[in-house]
């Protein structure tokens, strides 16, 4: 079964799509239609990584509220107190990139997602898998600030354009790291926290 932040994470990612769905129409305020093609494909990962930090940020808060069911009540008011500082840091997470997120869930779960990040078949290793989620981060920090996309970033055909594949991939990778997130979670739960019904 799906957290209801996967479920929810699923729905908004769509957006995404339907963002670089636009990419080869004109623009009535542009010409260029290279400069409107790269805008809405770097506004769709920008989205995409929108997504990715908002089920972050939800399914932890959702992880402690499942555990908080199986804490007995003479540990209630750690219970809370915990409650409010997983609300803190995930508030504060702006940037949610390989490291930051791996650490984030650490630290409030005690579980690390990192053997599981692998995204196959695609990479065979967690170092691409996180080379290519960087790159991911850059195209959302570099549309973010108004600068071009840098010729870095991995898995471009042209260095420095993103086009629909690039997309694509994107998408399918961060989906990936939530599903998996998402399914560590659970049996985490499950096992270690006697949620037998797991997200349910």
């Amino acid at each position: 079964m799906d957290s209801v932040s996967l479920t929810k994470f699923r729905g908004a990612v769509l957006g995404s799509q339907v963002l670089g769905s636009f990419a080869g129409a004109a623009s009535v305020i542009s010409p260029n239609q290279q400069f409107t093609d790269q805008s809405l494909l770097k506004g769709a990962v920008a989205l995409a990584v929108g997504c990715w930090e908002g089920y972050l940020e939800d399914v932890l808060k959702e992880f402690v509220s499942k555990t908080r069911v199986q804490a007995q009540r003479r540990a209630w008011t750690l219970i809370v107190q915990f409650e409010a500082i997983v609300q803190k840091l995930t508030a504060d997470l702006n940037t949610p990139n390989w490291e930051k997120s791996r650490d984030l869930i650490l630290g409030i779960t005690g579980m690390d997602p990192y053997a599981s990040w692998i995204w196959a078949p695609r990479f065979t290793n967690q170092n691409d898998t996180q080379a290519f989620m960087k790159g991911i981060m850059d195209v959302r920090h570099s549309f973010a600030h108004g600068y071009a996309t840098p010729h870095g970033v991995p898995g471009l055909a042209v260095p420095g354009l993103l086009d629909a594949v690039y997309l694509a991939d994107a998408v399918a990778c961060l989906t990936f790291l939530a599903e998996t997130t998402d399914r560590l979670l659970e049996h985490e739960l499950t096992h270690r926290h006697s949620c037998t019904n797991g997200w349910a």
